[in-house]
């Protein structure tokens, strides 16, 4: 059977769009949960060089799977503005996703689990402006990075207390961006393919010139990085009636990918092989898995409780090894993420019409106080 022919029997992304239609929540948890044990080796060691796929795949597993989660978000977000066309609704949706959970996150790791760890005795630790510093760093999406007074300052990734949310500003840029985008007529069917075919240009030439070691990588370059990825998904989903999802695709995509390594198309060669690997294999049922991550999606919370988790448990024990560190952290944070997404961000999402609805009609009430 020729590609042509697997293609034409192949369902399209628009086919799979319905979330009882495919396993994007399977592919955000087995994303997260990589994420997880590629930080084990970072955490443990002190760089991610000691991750042994490292060298094979020119980047650690974590970021592999941040392509992914980008990827995917592209697509997902870009179908949740399609469909309202409100740029209200959006901003109000993608709020209410990501800052519940991240505010009882920052907020238990820095006044409970901060506490506990730090060097200081707890009134020097509450008395410190880094501990408010952090707070509002953290939760403004400033930085990542911010240190915490006198936690894990002896373990081998020191001062950093949870290093998976430098990646959230990025997200919510690629949001606002796409917000502007989509109010300028990005989704209008008129301009289709004029859409697709100024968003294929940028998503192929964006990171054309981006510097070979990543840790060179500023705010704009990495802001590149990370367009490539999101706004490949949102390219998807511009294309979904005409992108056909075949297994047949993915060894051609596969010898792009490593033929582009090392070249400037390299992240290219990794969106547009990632990306529909991941598309194919959300075609997949994955047995009860489907069902379950439908019912609970507890990635969110695993991506941002796991690192303070494994950060604390090494504190405990210096000396875990990071397969035993991944295991452990793993069985302590599902249940935190499984209690974020039942606590938090379930019924913070339920909140979206009432939020909505608030907001529009305080706007309208302002338009005569201004008009």
């Amino acid at each position: 059977m020729t590609i042509h022919t697997h293609l034409a029997s192949s369902p399209r992304l628009a086919d799979i769009l319905s979330p009882d239609r495919n396993s994007f929540g399977v592919l955000r948890f087995a994303m997260a949960t990589l994420v997880l044990v590629s930080h084990s080796y970072l955490y443990a060691a002190g760089t991610s060089v000691a991750e042994p796929l490292q060298p094979w795949l020119g980047r650690s597993l974590g970021e592999c799977a941040v392509r992914v989660f980008f990827i995917l978000s592209g697509v997902m977000v870009a179908q949740s503005f399609d469909r309202s066309r409100s740029l209200v609704d959006f901003t109000v949706a993608r709020g209410l996703r990501i800052f519940p959970a991240l505010i009882v996150c920052v907020l238990a790791v820095a006044f409970v689990l901060g506490p506990v760890v730090s060097t200081l005795p707890a009134g020097a630790y509450f008395k410190s402006t880094e501990l408010y510093g952090y707070v509002v760093k953290t939760l403004t999406l400033a930085t990542g990075s911010a240190p915490l007074p006198g936690v894990f300052e002896t373990n081998a990734y020191a001062d950093y207390v949870n290093s998976s949310l430098w990646t959230l500003k990025y997200e919510v840029a690629c949001y606002v961006a796409l917000g502007l985008l989509g109010v300028a007529g990005l989704f209008d069917e008129k301009l289709r393919w004029f859409a697709a075919a100024g968003l294929g240009a940028i998503v192929a030439t964006v990171s054309l010139s981006l510097p070979a070691n990543p840790d060179d990588y500023g705010f704009t370059q990495n802001l590149r990085y990370f367009v490539v990825y999101f706004y490949g998904g949102v390219l998807a989903y511009l294309l979904r009636d005409y992108l056909r999802i075949s297994g047949a695709l993915l060894l051609p995509l596969f010898l792009m990918f490593i033929a582009s390594v090392q070249t400037s198309f390299a992240e290219v060669g990794a969106m547009l092989f990632l990306g529909y690997g991941a598309l194919w294999a959300a075609t997949k049922t994955w047995g009860p898995l489907r069902g379950l991550c439908n019912r609970t999606d507890a990635s969110f919370g695993i991506y941002i409780f796991a690192g303070p988790v494994q950060q604390a448990l090494l504190w405990l024990f210096p000396a875990i090894s990071p397969v035993v560190l991944t295991l452990v952290a793993f069985a302590i944070v599902l249940p935190l993420a499984i209690a974020s997404w039942r606590f938090v961000e379930k019924p913070s999402l339920q909140l979206r019409p009432v939020v909505t609805n608030w907001i529009r009609t305080a706007g309208r009430r302002a338009l005569p106080i201004f008009g």
